[in-house]
């Protein structure tokens, strides 16, 4: 498994890449929409395959990120069940894990108290 942590310094935002060595398939999870062009050369560096832009939350700063992955890598936008953001291709639910290659994420939705 490959898991990198990303840092964009002007908007303090930590993104992540997971991906397969099986397969090289990946996952981005909370992308910044200024890094975009990082994400896209990472990706190439290690070869690997964009499958899912997921966002774990609505800010405007990644769900455009989100946007323009899908725009440059064909990649899916995956969030919450809740949102009810445009534009999203899957909506995640405690009861479908998230499958790349031969990961498993298992999806866990915070739930108002």
């Amino acid at each position: 498994m490959i898991f990198r942590q990303l840092f964009d310094n002007q908007t303090s935002t930590y993104t992540y890449l997971i991906a397969s060595d099986y397969g090289k398939e990946s996952i981005i999870i909370d992308p910044v929409d200024s890094k975009i062009d990082s994400y896209i050369q990472l990706l190439s560096e290690l070869s690997l395959k964009l499958v899912y832009s997921i966002d774990t939350h609505v800010h405007a700063d990644h769900v455009t990120g989100s946007g323009l992955l899908m725009q440059q890598t064909n990649c899916k936008i995956i969030m919450g069940k809740q949102s009810k953001a445009e534009n999203i291709s899957l909506k995640a639910n405690e009861n479908e894990p998230i499958k790349i290659d031969n990961l498993t994420i298992q999806p866990a939705l915070l739930r108002k108290i």
